[in-house]
């Protein structure tokens, strides 16, 4: 951490030494202290067939400032993108093994949709109308295709749409399922287990936590594996982030305001987790963003 001992972004490491999990502060240099955004408000991890990359946005910039990390280095400071479009949410695609970005102002009713060129620039492709109140968007791969789904937390609307590439320029997103779920469904984060993707989501009017899978074809939704009472401290989450192992296992952390930050595993069943370690950290984190180095996991938190 910097000398100032500024709490307004954190860099810890999550370490596991014959199963003895344990989560540290780490120092970052003080020139990448320098370059990281002091107000981020979406994040995302992007992969290319030579590189892998942090991508932070600030809204009070418009700026998506993307960080590469290497085998020997990691959060070096690469690009800054002045992002064509404000947005709240932020996801990373990819169709043909080529990166693509698709975004959601809160304040907004398109989805914005960009391709991620080698140079570090992004080139708008197409948007699509889908109205105000969106509060999850997350695109998805699943075997040789890619969808998205978005859902509307105040209204319950859920929608999925399939993302192709036509024989022109530009994208195709069509509308394949929709449905109408509960309301006020929030902390949704993803994973994998098998190629299948599975979902975590959290509901404080309902009082429940969800770990729902998503059925294989586009025009199919979802269903629950596990439904049960939530705990407060799911409940009254600050943040959840979710990330994967190098051998696909899937671990989730939940950050309160107290400070408390929690690492937990999900059974391979789905049918619940396991408390790994926990700890106290300084600030108010509002933005989680886990990142692996080498298979080593670290997690940044903004404030």
């Amino acid at each position: 951490m910097s000398t100032s001992q500024d709490t307004s972004v954190q860099f810890l490491a999550i370490q596991n030494n014959n199963n003895q999990w344990s989560i540290t502060t780490q120092a970052l240099p003080e020139k990448t202290l320098q370059a990281l955004p002091k107000a981020v408000t979406a994040s995302a991890e992007l992969s290319t067939r030579e590189n892998h990359y942090t991508l932070l946005y600030s809204a009070t910039t418009q700026t998506l400032s993307v960080f590469g990390n290497d085998t020997t280095e990691y959060l070096v400071a690469v690009a800054a993108i002045k992002m064509p479009n404000p947005l709240d949410i932020l996801n990373v695609f990819y169709l043909g093994g080529m990166p693509y970005l698709v975004t959601y102002a809160n304040d907004g009713k398109y989805l914005n949709f960009y391709r991620y060129n080698s140079d570090h620039t992004v080139s708008a492709l197409h948007n699509l109308y889908v109205g105000e109140g969106l509060t999850m968007v997350k695109a998805l791969p699943y075997r040789d295709i890619s969808f998205l789904v978005a859902y509307n937390g105040t209204t319950g609307d859920c929608t999925k749409y399939q993302i192709s590439l036509p024989p022109y320029d530009g994208l195709s997103v069509l509308e394949t399922w929709s449905a109408s779920w509960a309301k006020t469904w929030g902390h949704f984060n993803f994973f994998q287990f098998g190629g299948e993707n599975f979902f975590l989501k959290a509901n404080e009017d309902h009082k429940k936590v969800n770990i729902d899978h998503f059925m294989d074809d586009p025009d199919e939704g979802s269903h629950p594996v596990l439904s049960q009472d939530a705990t407060s401290a799911m409940l009254n989450a600050q943040a959840i982030s979710i990330y994967q192992g190098s051998e696909g296992q899937a671990y989730f952390l939940v950050y309160q305001s107290s400070g408390n930050l929690t690492l937990s595993s999900i059974y391979p069943n789905c049918l619940g987790w396991w408390e790994l370690t926990n700890t106290s950290i300084a600030g108010s984190g509002q933005t989680l963003q886990p990142i692996l180095v080498n298979d080593q996991p670290f997690l940044l938190i903004f404030s």
